[in-house]
Order: C-alpha cells, then sequence, then structure tokens
C-alpha cells in the first residue's frame, strides 16, 4: 500500500510539472519579451535584452528542464525514502 500512495505523490508531481512547464513559464517568458518589445523597443538592440528576445526559445526550453530535473530529483527522494 505505502508503493501505490508514493506512485500517486510521483504522478500528482510531474502532472504538476507539465502543467506548470507547459502553461506558466511560457507565459511569463512571453510577457517579459512582449513588454520589452512594446515598452522599451528603444533599448531591444542592447544587451542582455538582445540576448534574451533572440533566445526566448532556449531560454523556454532550458527553464522547463530545470523544473523536469527537479521533479526527477524529488521523485527520487519519494522512492528512496
Amino acid at each position: 500500500m505505502d508503493f501505490l500512495i508514493k506512485i500517486g505523490q510521483i504522478a500528482l508531481i510531474l502532472v504538476v510539472i507539465y502543467l506548470w512547464n507547459t502553461f506558466i513559464i511560457k507565459k511569463i517568458i512571453q510577457k517579459v519579451i512582449g513588454y520589452h518589445k512594446k515598452y522599451n523597443s528603444n533599448n531591444i538592440d542592447k544587451q542582455p535584452i538582445k540576448f534574451f528576445v533572440d533566445h526566448e526559445l532556449n531560454i523556454i526550453k532550458y527553464a522547463q528542464y530545470f523544473y523536469w530535473l527537479g521533479g526527477l530529483l524529488i521523485s527520487l527522494g519519494i522512492l528512496l525514502n
């Protein structure tokens, strides 16, 4: 029975991370870049804003990897405890 509880906890963590990565991460990055494109268009070609705008998809991807790695470590902790 204890094993089923652990599997349920891991499944819940993975679902939350999936939803977080799908909706929240993308929205946060897109809002920051949209803000700079709308209100800071004079400085859009200067660093570090230029790097952030040019590498939007990579930043989203690495942020998602970061959360998946954290979920993996938490899941291993649940299984080994």
